[in-house]
């Protein structure tokens, strides 16, 4: 950096001096230009298939690193055999638009659950969330349903579930179901159900029953855990682990049975973002600093991850609208960073010749970076395209 600062613009600084200014004024700087960039993103995006039933679809999660002690009593971590520090980067996006509602860095050991009922304030009428376990509140729930929107999550395993027989809730016998289910010879099932006997939620709750060797798999990881733990499988849920879970409110006239696991999935796309974060930017490789410099290195990544989002996004939606086919996110977002150094030399001379930028972009998108499609598995393309009831 002092060579380059020293060679490009003609300031001879030394190492320790540019560490010097990576100090509280220069973090809360390069934070604020992600506020920036946040209120002025560009809204345009897909409107077609199971998506239409929405105003928008709200994917949340959060992806944790470990981090040098140094910053642990700022950035603490899980402790124990686990680092001493870490960071936790919050990200909510609409996958209809790509719109960011929240991306921010937390401690590592601050939990999803905590973190839940952050953006509720964000959520609007018609809009469909969809989230992990990690995030599974009843109270979030209640509170979607108060605005009038919709949620989609998998059932906690610890969530007791409760069926009216004659006005009175029974707890529901998942074996007998399971028995049932064999004998009408049937993969799924949908029916209203209540979560929590104190709080009484009303959910649709769909049952997808999973293959012998998925359950298989499932008892032995769970039983691995136990051992470690000294914890006992219940039969309860042995009987539970046979089924995918999901709950939701969405009418089932408005999204059928089979749709709905299958809209779950999109949620994977959040997924591939964290990768792409990992693999591409080095979100997660940072090494030993003072906590005001990590802060302001993590926040100048997750801004060049935004304006590259904003650019292939762009792009991404009017290909699919042009062409009906869609981009590879990662291949985009590689082919940007390593063309990073073009960019900002345009937009250090004025932003000359940011036409002809992209105009390249579009070029080399468009011949070279599309969405493979994989043998026997449901892609982002084949979910948005579903009909709907």
């Amino acid at each position: 950096m002092a060579i380059e600062t020293q060679s490009k613009h003609g300031v001879d600084i030394t190492k320790q001096g540019i560490d010097q200014r990576f100090n509280e004024g220069a973090q809360k700087y390069i934070h604020s230009l992600i506020g920036d960039v946040l209120s002025r993103q560009i809204s345009q995006g897909f409107d077609k298939g199971s998506l239409q039933a929405f105003e928008r679809v709200i994917i949340k999660d959060s992806s944790k690193f470990d981090l040098n002690r140094r910053v642990r009593d700022k950035l603490p971590g899980f402790g124990g055999s686990a680092s001493e520090a870490g960071a936790c980067v919050q990200y909510e996006f609409d996958i209809k638009t790509g719109y960011v509602n929240d991306l921010s860095i937390t401690p590592a050991n601050s939990s999803d659950s905590k973190n839940a009922l952050s953006t509720l304030d964000s959520i609007r009428k018609g809009d469909l969330t969809i989230r992990d376990l990690g995030y599974f509140v009843t109270e979030y729930f209640e509170k979607v349903q108060e605005k009038k929107a919709f949620y989609l999550s998998r059932l906690n395993a610890s969530v007791a579930v409760f069926q009216k027989n004659e006005g009175k809730l029974k707890a529901m016998d998942f074996g007998s179901l399971t028995q049932r289910m064999k004998k009408g010879n049937m993969k799924t099932l949908d029916m209203d159900v209540i979560i929590h006997k104190e709080k009484k939620l009303s959910v649709r709750l769909i049952l997808e029953q999973v293959s012998e060797e998925v359950y298989n798999q499932r008892m032995k990881k769970l039983a691995e855990y136990n051992k470690k733990k000294g914890h006992q499988i219940t039969q309860n849920y042995r009987d539970r682990a046979r089924f995918n879970l999901f709950i939701t409110n969405i009418p089932s006239d408005k999204i059928d049975t089979k749709t709905i696991s299958k809209i779950y999935k999109i949620r994977w796309q959040i997924e591939l973002v964290f990768k792409v974060w990992k693999s591409i930017f080095g979100i997660d490789n940072v090494g030993p600093m003072r906590y005001e410099r990590l802060m302001a290195t993590l926040n100048a990544k997750l801004l060049m991850v935004l304006v590259n989002w904003e650019t292939i996004l762009a792009h991404r939606i009017y290909l699919y609208k042009k062409k009906g086919k869609l981009l590879s996110l990662s291949k985009c977002f590689k082919t940007l960073k390593d063309n990073s150094l073009q960019l900002r030399n345009i937009l250090a001379n004025g932003a000359h010749g940011i036409e002809l930028w992209m105009k390249w972009v579009k070029e080399i998108f468009e011949s070279k970076h599309w969405l493979e499609r994989k043998k026997n598995k449901l892609g982002f393309e084949e979910i948005i395209g579903l009909n709907i009831l």
